[in-house]
């Protein structure tokens, strides 16, 4: 397997690209440990019926379900990265974009029952009635699982698993608008951590644009030179 991604810091695109992805770093240092004020929503009927934790936030839980929760974290980041970057030679092995998604699923089903089972047995919770407890599983069954992993595996295939990782803090800014529609709270900590992020991602890309159109004409430079002398 070749390599996927060059880092030239003697090109200006290497410098722009690396200062990006410091950016992306710099947006979740931010993200974690600063909040700032808290900035309420102009819809005051919070749908989800539930108060803030940011006031209450550190000390409502053990130090030890915070370092679990890290490591759990960090090791499901460490693994959708490593699912990314499998990504692309596979489906140049295997191009069924369809059927690769379709297999991800069946597995992670398999997985994710056996675990609720293990996690959850009183068997009467596992009953969905019509609230927002289905709409939620529907939505993450339908469009996160079923839709937005398709079109993972298709952005993957046409511009590589770098492209993907770097759209992913969009994300954040979505879920901090959703937020305010909602009637959640924001804080200034999660807007400046988005906005760093946002920065290094755009950073990152016009990085990866200005290094593709470098290629384009190293490649087109000897094929018109070559056509020039048959001429």
């Amino acid at each position: 397997m070749g390599r996927m991604e060059t880092l030239n810091l003697k090109r200006f695109h290497g410098i722009a690209k690396a200062c990006g992805v410091l950016f992306s770093i710099a947006g979740v240092i931010v993200l974690a440990f600063y909040q700032g004020p808290e900035f309420r929503s102009f819809n005051h009927h919070n749908i989800f019926h539930h108060t803030s934790n940011f006031h209450t936030g550190i000390t409502a839980h053990p130090t030890r379900l915070w370092i679990l929760g890290i490591f759990l974290t960090t090791l499901s980041t460490t693994s959708w990265a490593l699912w990314t970057v499998l990504q692309g030679p596979m489906l140049e092995a295997y191009p069924s974009k369809l059927l690769n998604t379709t297999l991800q699923m069946i597995f992670a089903t398999i997985q994710c029952f056996l675990i609720a089972l293990v996690v959850e047995r009183d068997f009467s919770k596992w009953k969905l009635g019509p609230d927002i407890r289905l709409i939620a599983v529907l939505y993450s069954g339908v469009l996160v699982s079923g839709v937005a992993y398709y079109m993972q595996v298709w952005v993957i295939d046409k511009s590589g698993p770098v492209f993907l990782a770097m759209t992913m803090p969009i994300t954040l800014l979505v879920t901090i608008i959703l937020s305010l529609f909602l009637g959640e709270a924001v804080t200034l900590g999660s807007i400046l951590g988005g906005v760093i992020m946002v920065s290094g991602l755009y950073c990152v890309l016009w990085a990866k644009r200005s290094e593709q159109a470098d290629v384009s004409k190293q490649q087109v430079a000897p094929a018109a030179a070559e056509a020039t002398q048959q001429v």
